[in-house]
């Protein structure tokens, strides 16, 4: 048996086969693994193609829902900025000094909320005006308004990690939580009750609905002569101030996120 493998061996040493069928077995092995390497190496491609195609419907929805952010701070400004004016008026007519600060006072819209006042502002005495004025004292903001779906779909989804673009990623990061500070808790709650306070006061102490005022010029001599409610109104427009002027902020945020994704987009298309 002994000589029988040896004549074997001797005969693949004579004619050079085994390094023939070594040379052979190993190409087929190279080959083999060369294959799976490749059937990986599209898998991982076909992964990313489809990560990547996710991810662009999600910057879409995005898209869809800072449009919708924008919309709203717009509304809101046009109540707000009326709103402004209006208890500007007043402490105008009240005959009080109006500190301002350092607010965009001038991009403050004056006259856009038609549902409230469908005329030109008046400079000087207007009865009608006043009664409206009056009637949006309490007429405070509202919390909650941000339009979060997409960008809480992105993140459960994991996608929002998939988002290769770093300083893409920061600024939406970053104007969600700009946005979560100013109008969700109770910091924007607080804004709605310094709106309620002043009604209140005139309902409580001097029995006087804002909403339903007939003796206009009384209530302008009780503006000149009490301290406490033009301290009030003082309080108040600087809170609208400070609304208007989040909206306008966030606005501006918005506007320059959307600006940002349809780039990327453009460039993820490409």
């Amino acid at each position: 048996m002994i000589n029988f493998f040896r004549k074997i061996r001797k005969k693949l040493a004579d004619d050079n086969q085994f390094f023939k069928y070594a040379r052979y077995a190993i190409g087929e092995i190279v080959l083999v693994v060369v294959g799976i390497l490749i059937a990986l190496q599209i898998n991982n491609w076909n992964e990313q193609i489809k990560t990547q195609e996710n991810v662009q419907g999600q910057l879409i929805n995005l898209i869809d829902a800072i449009e919708s952010d924008i919309k709203t701070y717009e509304n809101l400004l046009r109540r707000e900025g009326f709103r402004f004016h209006a208890v500007k008026y007043l402490l105008g007519l009240a005959e009080e000094e109006i500190l301002f600060y350092s607010y965009d006072y001038h991009k403050f819209p004056k006259n856009q909320w038609s549902f409230m006042w469908d005329k030109p502002i008046p400079e000087e005495y207007d009865e009608e005006y006043i009664r409206t004025c009056l009637s949006v004292l309490d007429n405070g903001p509202a919390g909650s308004i941000i339009n979060k779906s997409a960008i809480s779909e992105f993140n459960s989804t994991g996608l929002f990690s998939s988002l290769k673009n770093a300083e893409l990623k920061k600024k939406i990061n970053e104007y969600y939580i700009f946005t979560d500070t100013r109008y969700i808790g109770r910091s924007w709650e607080y804004k709605l009750d310094i709106s309620l306070q002043i009604r209140d006061l005139l309902l409580d102490q001097y029995q006087i609905d804002s909403r339903r005022v007939r003796d206009v010029k009384g209530i302008i001599e009780l503006f000149k002569n009490d301290t406490v409610i033009t301290s009030e109104l003082h309080f108040l427009l600087d809170n609208i101030s400070w609304s208007c002027q989040t909206f306008l902020n966030s606005r501006q945020m918005a506007v320059q996120v959307l600006e940002d994704i349809k780039a990327e987009l453009n460039q993820l298309d490409n």
